[in-house]
C-alpha cells in the first residue's frame, strides 16, 4: 500500500509549485492532501503572528490524527522568520501527535546568515531542535547544501538537493497576448521578471540601454512589482530610455506565465539569495537564450555558452557587452534554445517527483 503525505502548503507563495508536486505524487500512487502552512498576514504585530503560528500548527495536528500519514511534508523558507515557525509548529506537533511521523522541509530559498546567528535561542535551542526532528531538509543547490554541511553538519547531513516542477505548456505563443502587452511591434524583446528590487539586477539592465548602438531595435520587458518600481521608473526617464521599456507591474503567475513565449531572451542579472528562481527556469523550458549570474541552482544546471551567457549582476559594462553578444549572434541564441529545450526535461513532473520520492522513502 502506497504511503499517504500530508502537504503543507503556503497560501500564497509557491501555491502552484506545491500544487505540482501533490499531483506529481498522486500521479504515482501515492494518497495526498494538502493543509495551509506558510506566512501570517504581515500586517499583524508580532505576537498575533506567534499566536498565529500556534493556532496553524495545532490545525495540522488535527489533520494529521484524522489523516494518519506516513510523512508530513512543509513548503517553508530557510531564513529567521521562517525557522522560528517551522520550529514551533514541529515542537507542538511533536509534544501533541503521537503516531511516527517523518518531517520533511522543502525551502524555496534562503539566508544562511541565520547559521551565524549567536543568541542562545537560536544557536542552542531552535536549530538543534530542528537538525533533530526534520528528517530531510530539500534545498535547491548544491552551494546551500555545502555550506551548511561546512557550518552545522548535523543539519547538513539531513539535506538532499532537489529542483522544482517546470510545465512549459503553460506558456503559449500568441499574437494576441503580445498586442495587449504592446509587444507585436516588430522588436527584439528582452524579459526580466521578477521581484522588482536593486538586487534582482533591475538597475543594471535599464543603465546598459544607453550604452547599446541597436537600442532602438529592442524592448526590455519588466514584469513585476515592488519597492523600487517607482525608482527604476523614473531613472528610465532620466537615460532618457523610457521608448526602449515597458513596465507591466505585478501580474499574476497563469498570466505572467505566457511572457516566456512571447519574448526574445530573458535578462536576470541577479545577485540576490536565489535559490532556484522560477523566471529562470520557466525561460529555459521555453527554450529563451538567458542572460543571467552564477548563484546556486543556475550553476547547477546551466553552462556558458551552451545555455547562458554569465555576467557580474551589479557590473552595468558586463550586462552591456552580454546583450550585444546575444543580440548580435543569431547562432548563438539558436544553439542556447535547442539546448535549454533540451535539459527542460529534467524539470518535468515525473523526473522531480521520483527524484523526490526517492529521497521521501530512501532505505
Amino acid at each position: 500500500m502506497m504511503q499517504k503525505i500530508l502537504f503543507g502548503i503556503a497560501p500564497k507563495a509557491h501555491v502552484t509549485l506545491a500544487q505540482d508536486e501533490l499531483e506529481g505524487f498522486r500521479k504515482i500512487g501515492y494518497t495526498c492532501i494538502s493543509i495551509e502552512y506558510g506566512r501570517n498576514n504581515q500586517s499583524i504585530s508580532k505576537i498575533n503572528k506567534f499566536f498565529g503560528v500556534i493556532k496553524n500548527a495545532l490545525k495540522i495536528v488535527i489533520k494529521l490524527y484524522s489523516f494518519k500519514p506516513h510523512t508530513l511534508y512543509l513548503n517553508s523558507r530557510f531564513e529567521p522568520v521562517a525557522c522560528v515557525r517551522d520550529f514551533i509548529t514541529i515542537l507542538l506537533i511533536r509534544v501533541f501527535y503521537v503516531f511516527k511521523l517523518q518531517v520533511i522541509i522543502k525551502t524555496h530559498g534562503s539566508d544562511l546568515s541565520v547559521l551565524d546567528i549567536n543568541s542562545f535561542g537560536f544557536k542552542k535551542i531552535m536549530l538543534p531542535c530542528l537538525a533533530k526532528y526534520v528528517n530531510k531538509w530539500l534545498f535547491l543547490s548544491k552551494e546551500e547544501k555545502t555550506i551548511i554541511e561546512l557550518k552545522n553538519p548535523k543539519l547538513g547531513a539531513r539535506i538532499y538537493v532537489t529542483s522544482n516542477i517546470i510545465e512549459p505548456a503553460r506558456s503559449i505563443k500568441s499574437a494576441a497576448f503580445k498586442a495587449k502587452y504592446n509587444l507585436n511591434n516588430g522588436m527584439f524583446l528582452f524579459l526580466f521578471v521578477g521581484r522588482v528590487v536593486a538586487e534582482k539586477g533591475i538597475f543594471t539592465i535599464l543603465r546598459s540601454i544607453p550604452n547599446l548602438s541597436f537600442k532602438e531595435k529592442c524592448k526590455f520587458v519588466f514584469v513585476g512589482d515592488g519597492p523600487d518600481l517607482l525608482a527604476l521608473q523614473l531613472e528610465a526617464k532620466l537615460l532618457g530610455v523610457t521608448n526602449s521599456v515597458v513596465f507591466t507591474g505585478f501580474i499574476e503567475d497563469e498570466e505572467c506565465d505566457h511572457f516566456y513565449a512571447n519574448v526574445n531572451a530573458l535578462l536576470f542579472p541577479t545577485y540576490f539569495n536565489e535559490g532556484f528562481p522560477m523566471a529562470l527556469f520557466k525561460s529555459v523550458a521555453a527554450g529563451l537564450p538567458i542572460i543571467t549570474t552564477p548563484i546556486r541552482a543556475a550553476k547547477d544546471h546551466l553552462s556558458e555558452p551552451e545555455n547562458v551567457l554569465w555576467v557580474n549582476g551589479t557590473s552595468v559594462s558586463s550586462v552591456t557587452k552580454a546583450i550585444d553578444k546575444l543580440f548580435n549572434d543569431e547562432t548563438l541564441r539558436d544553439n542556447m534554445s535547442l539546448n535549454n529545450k533540451f535539459i527542460s526535461q529534467n524539470f518535468v513532473s515525473e523526473r522531480v517527483c521520483k527524484q523526490m520520492e526517492d529521497i521521501f522513502f530512501e532505505t
